[in-house]
């Protein structure tokens, strides 16, 4: 969903919290002196400042109760680990705030052992008891959107229950040392901890703000490079967090960072105009973004999303229950055609659930899906009930254009082939309820990477009944459902990924539970300042400040 953010009307003054800071080895450093172009009017841009527009507000800074804006997560929080990018683009694991780990025989029991430098932004040092804390509020917070990252911990299910106060699968030895005890193997464990959903929170920060923590500046504390300064619905400020330690090879251009919440057409405007250092381009009007990605051919970052965009569909309602509609449905839909018009051709077709990137992605389970509109509309025409069935398409009312054209363009699609589709309105909340019950029957989704293993696709959809449900996809098959959630206790990579693919090709190709369409490039223009810029991993929007590297004389 994009709102339209409020204008500000000129940068805001440095507000000095624990000193400046600049470098990478976290040391304060003395005070900036005042810029004589500043009181004269100018455009100078101060040393060591990077501006990046936002085109939504932050709705908090508490990452509990979050799931869509990790832009300040990734920057004011440390998780036990973090992701590193290969040179041949895969990934791999890198240091966090865990130093040391080792895992047990039978894959249960973790134990970590924690950086002795790393410090919490107001001086506090970062203990073992504040990594148990954290995962017991997300199963224990009422209205936790995390849960699904630690219900995998022993002893999750009693204190989500309420008849726990304390997980039984983390033992804290000592300040630095603790173990973790899953109630199952799960070979993705590592790669899930190194999610912005897993940041390590201050328990003495969090417990001192209770419901007030991560509304304000005053009330969000972390142990990552940068503290918020300022946080209004119309700007974020962050600064250098004067305790934190870089990692080896690590080295911080950015001293301060501005994020204005800004429409679509003023990020344009202001980029052009050399008030902000980055365009994202799906920040701005998509005409506007095929315009100026063709006019720069040479500056633009293209970046592969691990993503895909689907159409849910909900196998349990008619005309949907019956195999040959579903199927004529994912041949009906001219997804290219989507793509192109949509996202100016920016991304590539899939036909399974993993895209590109992820590891167990399989080309055997691409290339299958071809548009086939004749074949739809025979497969249509053999079930008779479809004919006086109406098929609707659940569009949210406060959807962005692009999205509502998404559905318009589908709903064509499917008519065409002989269907009877209606798009069906709702605002926000009702559309989650619905969903959430199961009720709705056809909607377009997109689900981005948390972590960098085929469990956050697979087992996030259909990893058990209530998944199913609560996505509105209702699919049943309970010996399909096992073997997705035994997949991810597969100690043997070979054998788990194998088995990925195999339940990939049953769910999308045999069974047709949903349409694969495509995932999309992200597209970032960096401006005159900055020297370069490495996306997220994933290719979200969101992004970490060490990789935006300020030219020597913007520092």
């Amino acid at each position: 969903m994009r709102r339209s953010g409020k204008t500000i009307a000129a940068l805001l003054a440095l507000l000095l919290i624990c000193g400046s800071v600049s470098g990478c080895a976290g040391e304060a450093a003395e005070p900036a002196e005042a810029d004589p172009a500043a009181e004269t009017g100018s455009t100078a841009v101060e040393p060591g400042l990077a501006r990046i527009a936002l085109s939504d507000p932050i709705g908090t800074l508490d990452v509990h109760r979050n799931t869509e804006d990790y832009m300040l997560p990734l920057n004011i929080y440390e998780r036990l680990f973090d992701i590193r990018v290969n040179e041949d683009g895969t990934t791999a694991l890198a240091e966090g705030l865990a130093k040391d780990w080792s895992v047990s025989e039978d894959g249960r029991t973790y134990r970590f052992t924690l950086r002795d430098d790393a410090y919490f932004s107001d001086g506090s040092p970062v203990k073992a008891s504040d990594v148990a804390f954290t995962f017991t509020r997300m199963l224990a917070l009422p209205d936790s959107r995390q849960s699904d990252f630690a219900d995998l911990i022993s002893g999750a299910a009693e204190v989500m229950a309420g008849t726990a106060d304390t997980l039984s699968g983390i033992r804290v030895l000592d300040e630095r040392n603790l173990e973790i005890t899953l109630s199952e193997p799960f070979a993705g464990y590592l790669y899930m901890l190194a999610t912005p959903s897993c940041s390590i929170l201050s328990e003495k920060c969090v417990t001192e703000a209770g419901d007030d923590f991560g509304r304000s500046a005053e009330h969000t504390v972390g142990s990552g490079p940068y503290m918020v300064t300022e946080y209004t619905d119309t700007l974020v400020t962050v600064e250098r967090n004067p305790y934190y330690h870089c990692h080896e090879g690590e080295v911080l251009t950015v001293n301060r960072a501005e994020f204005p919440v800004l429409a679509p057409a003023l990020i344009d405007r202001m980029f052009r105009a050399g008030e902000l250092d980055l365009l994202d381009l799906s920040r701005v009007n998509p005409e506007v973004a095929g315009e100026i990605s063709a006019s720069a051919p040479d500056r633009l970052i293209e970046y592969s999303r691990m993503e895909v965009q689907y159409l849910m569909l909900n196998v349990e309602t008619p005309p949907l229950n019956d195999v040959r509609i579903r199927r004529a449905v994912q041949m009906a839909i001219n997804r290219q055609r989507l793509l192109d018009e949509l996202f100016n051709g920016n991304g590539r077709l899939l036909d399974g659930i993993f895209p590109k990137g992820l590891i167990g992605y399989s080309e055997a389970n691409q290339g299958w899906l071809r548009y086939d509109p004749a074949e739809a509309a025979r497969l249509i025409a053999e079930v008779p009930e479809a004919k006086n069935a109406r098929l609707e398409l659940a569009a949210n009312s406060q959807s962005e254009i692009r999205t509502l054209r998404m559905l318009e363009m589908i709903r064509e699609d499917l008519s065409a082939a002989g269907l009877n589709v209606s798009i069906v309105s709702y605002d926000d909340d009702s559309r989650m309820y619905l969903r959430r019950a199961g009720l709705l029957m056809a909607y377009t989704g997109e689900w981005s990477a948390d972590f960098n293993d085929p469990d956050n696709f697979i087992y996030t959809f259909f990893g058990s009944r209530a998944k199913t449900l609560s996505r509105s996809g209702n699919y049943s098959d309970e010996s399909v459902i096992a073997r997705i959630a035994a997949a991810r206790t597969l100690q043997d990579e070979k054998e788990r990924l194998a088995e990925y693919a195999e339940l990939e090709r049953i769910l999308i190709r045999d069974e047709a539970v949903w349409v694969p369409l495509f995932s999309t490039e992200h597209l970032f223009i960096p401006g005159d300042r900055l020297e370069s810029f490495t996306p997220f991993w994933a290719g979200w929007g969101s992004l970490y400040l060490k990789d935006v590297v300020l030219k020597p004389e913007e520092r």
